[in-house]
């Protein structure tokens, strides 16, 4: 009984099998056809900054739902150094097979190389995606003398001596934002003091501690700061007030149009293929709509409506454009 019971079990089970293979062979084909679709495995993404930062940050933000839409994760790597370009020129001589692309902000993808004389320009890379752009603020340390921007504004043009300004470092996105303000009001940079202080934590500190008075920082910055009475917002450096700061002036409403901050965009190298450009692009405009990265900006003050994936490379070339006339002739002087 137990024979007999064994060899009908195995009946059924040659017969299942013989049905799940003709199926198999049936499907496979189904299979074949998406087997090399792109990407097929995961995607190397070069941060131009150590972790912790706002770069990283936004990497972070964006990796946790990447595979959603990709299909593949996102793997952090960090090619950091030089203000940014080291992950720049990286990722210009990457292989262009959708593999490997970079995250940096605006100061290492196109203020620095223009700033430090490299053989880099717009067309040396295939921008993705802006993912967020923070705007600056003006701030001022607590005890200032400079209550709005007119006062300084005014300061500047009758000042004999040079007005100390604190920035991350020379030919930084904070540095480029005040150069855009000076050209607007029609003074030089040469009447004043940069104290490039290597990095926006080292600034703030410098600020908070009273050793500076005058500089440019972002709303998730300074908002502790500014609650706490140490520090002062005078401007913002955007095309409306921003929800943080909702009785603090545009640069525009003041007369000046600038605006200036931290733009942190994906870029994969030079002649990748228009079919996986098409893929990157279309999985950002869906990653930029997720509920979790959502929920992401609304925690670090960002604002969504800056995940710019379509109108980003005019952008990006317009940028490329103005910043390299702008610092060429303010850092010739």
């Amino acid at each position: 009984m137990l024979l007999i019971h064994w060899e009908e079990e195995l009946n059924k089970s040659n017969l299942v099998f013989t049905i799940f293979l003709g199926l198999a062979v049936w499907v496979a084909p189904s299979f074949a056809v998406n087997a090399g679709d792109y990407p097929d495995r995961p995607i190397s993404v070069a941060a131009c900054y150590p972790p912790g930062g706002g770069v990283d940050r936004n990497l972070r933000m964006v990796e946790r739902v990447a595979s959603k839409y990709l299909g593949q994760s996102l793997l952090p790597q960090y090619k950091t150094g030089g203000s940014g370009t080291v992950a720049m020129q990286y990722i210009k001589k990457a292989p262009a097979n959708g593999y490997e692309l970079a995250i940096c902000d605006n100061g290492g993808a196109i203020i620095a190389p223009i700033a430090q004389g490299l053989k880099l320009g717009a067309a040396d890379f295939t921008p993705i995606a802006q993912v967020s752009f923070v705007p600056w603020i003006m701030t001022a340390g607590a005890k200032t003398k400079y209550k709005s921007v007119k006062d300084f504004i005014n300061a500047a043009k009758s000042s004999s001596s040079r007005i100390p300004i604190e920035i991350s470092g020379i030919a930084t996105s904070d540095h480029y934002g005040w150069l855009l303000l000076l050209k607007q009001a029609g003074i030089s940079p040469n009447k004043f003091k940069w104290n490039p202080h290597g990095g926006g934590g080292p600034k703030m500190r410098a600020i908070l501690a009273g050793e500076g008075d005058l500089f440019f920082d972002d709303a998730g910055e300074i908002a502790g700061h500014v609650k706490a009475g140490k520090l002062v917002p005078l401007a913002v450096a955007a095309e409306t007030r921003l929800p943080q700061f909702p009785n603090v002036p545009t640069m525009k409403e003041l007369g000046y149009n600038v605006i200036a901050g931290s733009s942190v965009a994906i870029y994969a190298p030079p002649g990748l293929s228009k079919d996986k450009v098409n893929t990157l692009r279309g999985a950002m405009k869906k990653i930029k709509k997720d509920p979790a990265l959502l929920k992401a900006f609304e925690l670090t003050l960002q604002d969504p409506n800056t995940f710019v994936v379509d109108a980003f490379p005019a952008a990006y070339a317009s940028d490329w454009k103005n910043a390299g006339e702008l610092l060429k002739a303010a850092l010739a002087k």
